[in-house]
């Protein structure tokens, strides 16, 4: 999480108590999925090359998300898990974790660019896939790790299987964004296959760039 939010765990012990085991909340969870992560793989020119390239882009990945009011949870090996519960990311959270996403978009494509002297072949159709999922999970707090547990995650990473440069929304997220900024965003259908289900409805949001965020509460007060 920010800074701001580690010096206040530190001094605050309501705002501790928010973030306990076994806690239930509102959740907005994100799974950002390196496409063709594989290839990327046996393409880069040593080893060492492609563990820095991976390694570089997954601290770049943990900052946009940690700068968007996110909880980064994991690094996936091929990707990241992150979530924004609403008691921290505010009731903006799906609005933030959808920015968090396009700037994850720009930041790939950037790094990939720049970094075309890792690989023998450059391949230009790779990119991350993002999913984006959102309702009620349940906080796992261990040893300082925070993590979440329940549906939205699971659907975050199905639809995490979307085509490079793509954000997928869920039926659930889609709806909670639509609910707080009907007017400022663009709603286009699409659908993904997942495995052993088969084709489910998702949405690819855009966002217009005159919606104002608000900060969480928390951190109005500081």
């Amino acid at each position: 999480m920010c800074e701001e939010a580690r010096e206040l765990l530190l001094s605050d012990d309501n705002f501790k108590n928010l973030f306990k085991d076994g806690e239930s909340c509102e959740a907005v969870v994100v799974s950002i999925d390196i496409r063709r992560s594989t290839e990327l793989m046996l393409k880069a020119r040593r080893p060492e090359l492609f563990s820095k390239f991976i390694t570089e882009l997954s601290q770049k990945l943990s900052e946009i998300i940690l700068i968007n009011f996110g909880i980064f949870d994991k690094f996936t090996g091929d990707g990241i898990l992150a979530f924004f519960p609403k008691f921290y990311s505010g009731e903006q959270a799906v609005v933030y974790a959808l920015k968090a996403a396009q700037e994850c978009h720009k930041i790939f494509k950037e790094h990939y660019e720049n970094s075309r002297e890792c690989f023998n072949v450059f391949i230009k159709d790779v990119g991350l896939g993002i999913g984006i999922d959102y309702g009620n999970v349940t906080l796992v707090n261990t040893r300082n790790e925070l993590t979440v547990v329940g549906i939205p995650v699971v659907y975050a990473c199905r639809m995490g299987g979307a085509k490079a440069g793509q954000t997928l929304l869920n039926q659930p997220a889609k709806e909670e964004i639509h609910r707080l900024c009907e007017n400022y965003i663009k709603v286009t259908d699409s659908e993904i296959n997942i495995k052993n289900e088969g084709n489910a409805l998702a949405y690819m949001i855009e966002l217009h760039e005159s919606f104002q965020t608000e900060k969480p509460d928390w951190l109005k007060i500081q």
